[in-house]
This record gives C-alpha cells, structure tokens and sequence, in this order.
C-alpha cells in the first residue's frame, strides 16, 4: 500500500508538472518558483474576493441609499488615487516587505466585521481596507516585471490568474449560502484571514528588490510632465478614463436592480458569480496567450468592446415590464463581464510595461493608477446624480454602453511596440 500510494503522488506530480510545462513552457528554476508562490497567493486571494464581490449587495440589503453605495464603489478606489504620491514608501530594498505589511493590514480589518452591525460601521471599514489594499499595485507591475520573462509574461500571469479564478469558480454559490444562513459577519472575517494568509504566501517570492526600479517624481508636477511628454500613453489613458466611466457611472444602480427590481437572493447572485468565475477562469488562459501574441494595449482594446455586453443585459432589464424576468436576465451579462474581467487584469500590467519607457514602469503603473482611482471616485456620483436629476435607470446604463464604444475606439489611435522592444527601449 504505501509504494502504491507513493507511486500515486509521483504520478500526479508528474501530471502537474506536465501541465505547468505546457501552460507556460521552460523558465528559469527562480521564475518557475515565483509562478508556485503567485499562484498559491493568487488562490487565497481567490477566496477573499468571492466574498468581496457580495459587499454591495450586503450594503443595499443592510439598507444603504444610493447615495451610500456609490461612496463604497468610491472607495474601492481610494488606494489606487494615493498609489501616485504612494510609491514614496517602496524604497529599494524594501518594497516586497512593504507591500506584504499593508496587505496584512487592510485585509486584517476585515476580521474587524464581526464586531460591526449597520451599513455604516460596514462602510467604514472597508473604505480604510481599500485605501491600504490598493496602495501596492504600481510596485507590483514592477515585481511582475522583473521576475517574469517577457516572451511569456502572459502565459505566466493567466496561469496564476487561473488559479486566482478556481475558488471563485468553486465558491460563488457556498458564499451566497453562508450569507443567506450565517450573515456577513462571519462571511467576511473569515475572508479576511484568508486574505492575510495570501499576503504571507506572497512574502515568499523571489525577487532582487534592491533592483527593483520603483519611482516617482514629484505629484501633481511630475504626473503632468509625465502626460505632456507622451502623447500615446495620454491617448491611452483617455480611453481608461472613458471606459472607467462607462462601467462606474451605473454602478451604484447595480445592486438596486439586484435586488429591489429583480428580487434576487444572496444564493441566486452566487450562482451568478459562479457563471461570471467560470468565464473568467476559461478566458484568463486565452487572454495570456493573445496578451503575448498582440500586446495589453489590443486586449485592453477587446475587453473595453466586451464590456457593452456587460451593461447592455441591465438596460434590458430596467425597461418597463420587465421587472418579474428573473435572474436569468444578467446570465450574458455576468458571463461577459467574465472574459472582459480576465482581458482588462491581464491588460492593466502588461500595457504599461508595453508603453512605458525602460526603468519607468512604476511611474507610468502610478499615473494609471492615480487616473484609475480618480474616476472611481468620481464616477458612482454621477450615475446617481443623473439618477436624481430624474434620468431613467434605462438611459444611465445605455450611457455606459456608449462610453464603453468610445473607449475602443479611442485605443485604436494608440500604436504600442511589442513588450520586448519597449523594456529594451528600443
């Protein structure tokens, strides 16, 4: 029995290391390592955002205006409009350390929920979570950089993001159970330790930090600078902007049809999750694969015209009658939100490595960022200050299907060099 059962782990480990070997092909003994740690990060990170994605609807149903629910989806981006003047805190040496004790942090105070009862306690905390959580994503398009070769940096990063998507895949539905039988004061701490056991995980990947090219002029200057002195990545940023938008200006009004329209449980918008996870973790190896072949910029291009499907289902389901249709009806919204989640996760990183200029891509990673954080800020607001002005929920989302269009069309005026060519700065 145990040489049968050593001959079963050795067969399975062969069988993963077969299936890593096609994923991503050969790499060096420090890269094929760092992929290990990512993705068991990227799974626990997996866990801890199945049940983020069932925040607002905790919210709407805790009794939260709308006023309030666009403040969270404000919130989500406080860290990365601090991520400019936060990269001040990665210096040399020290970024990979930095990074893990503010993730230790933000996603500590999600254990803090337990203690907490109404939507402003809620509210509260996770404005203070996203603020620490998003502070890191320009030192992070760095490391991934640095530790991953640039011929297979896509294949490398949908890998991990697979991984990310399984326990999304797996635990959408059981989520939306505990919820419905436990409530979110034992959903979310939970998460949050889970989440706190990422962060260690991550703090075991290999990187030479002390090389690690983190910087930053001075804001608003520098951010200004930045944008005068390259035109294509402000052509870019546009289209960012506008798709941003598109997506933010009805956001607040998504839970509202969630649930005061269309009625739904927390398990029916599980199930829902669990068929947006499955599109997601299908397309994630596609996009590596064309992330490689055509670059950040055309798949960032692809998922902004994706994204129509995304809103197109809520403009359908706001329209007079169709109140009692069910959940059904956000079934193609949720699968195309999905595939264009993968697109934009893989394109946000590797575009900027693609149009920054060598040893500038934390800067350029920040000035995304900054771009990114301030339009989530702002966007939520104006869905419902349209929505009071008496704009029909119909309009806002078809509003946003527009601004979706006009993104794409915005990135076809932007022409990238490939990877390669832009970190050798030629």
């Amino acid at each position: 029995m145990p040489n049968a059962a050593g001959h079963f782990l050795t067969a399975v480990e062969r069988a993963l290391l077969s299936l890593e070997s096609w994923l991503v092909g050969p790499l060096r003994p420090d890269a094929r390592h760092n992929i290990r740690v990512e993705i068991g990060w990227a799974a626990a990170y997996g866990v801890f955002a199945t049940a983020l994605a069932f925040v607002p609807v905790v919210l709407r149903q805790l009794g939260a205006p709308a006023g309030w629910l666009a403040f969270y989806s404000s919130s989500t981006y406080f860290g990365s409009v601090a991520s400019w003047a936060g990269l001040a805190l990665f210096r040399p040496g020290q970024v990979k350390r930095r990074m893990t004790g503010l993730w230790l942090v933000s996603r500590g105070l999600l254990v803090l929920v337990a203690l907490v009862s109404g939507y402003p306690g809620l509210l509260l905390l996770v404005a203070v979570f996203w603020l620490l959580e998003g502070l890191p994503s320009p030192a992070y398009t760095a490391i991934v950089q640095r530790v991953y070769p640039v011929e297979d940096r896509g294949r490398v990063m949908s890998v991990t993001r697979v991984a990310m998507a399984l326990p999304m895949l797996a635990l959408g539905p059981v989520a939306g159970w505990l919820l419905d039988s436990a409530g979110y004061r034992v959903l979310f701490p939970l998460a949050g330790l889970v989440g706190m056991l990422g962060a260690l995980i991550f703090s075991r990947l290999r990187v030479d930090e002390t090389a690690l090219q983190v910087r930053v002029s001075g804001a608003p200057t520098g951010l200004r600078r930045l944008l005068a002195g390259d035109r294509r990545f402000t052509f870019y940023l546009v289209g960012v902007l506008l798709f941003g938008l598109g997506s933010l200006i009805p956001v607040a009004i998504v839970p509202i049809v969630q649930v005061d329209r269309l009625h739904l449980s927390y398990t029916a918008i599980g199930w829902l999750n669990l068929s947006m996870a499955v599109s997601r973790t299908i397309s994630y190896v596609f996009w590596g694969r064309m992330t490689d072949r055509w670059g950040g910029v055309r798949c960032m291009q692809a998922a902004f015209a994706i994204n129509m499907l995304v809103l197109a289902p809520y403009a359908i389901a706001t329209t007079q009658g169709m109140g009692q249709a069910g959940g059904w009806i956000l079934l193609p919204s949720f699968i195309a939100m999905g595939i264009a989640s993968s697109a934009i996760d893989l394109g946000f990183i590797t575009a900027i490595i693609q149009l920054a200029p060598f040893g500038r891509v934390s800067e350029y990673a920040a000035a995304q960022a900054a771009l990114i954080g301030a339009r989530g800020v702002v966007g939520p607001f104006i869905g419902v200050g349209l929505m009071n002005l008496g704009v029909s929920q119909t309009a806002i989302f078809v509003l946003g299907t527009v601004l979706s269009l006009l993104a794409a069309l915005v990135l076809m005026q932007v022409h990238a060099p490939g990877e390669r060519e832009a970190e050798l700065g030629t």
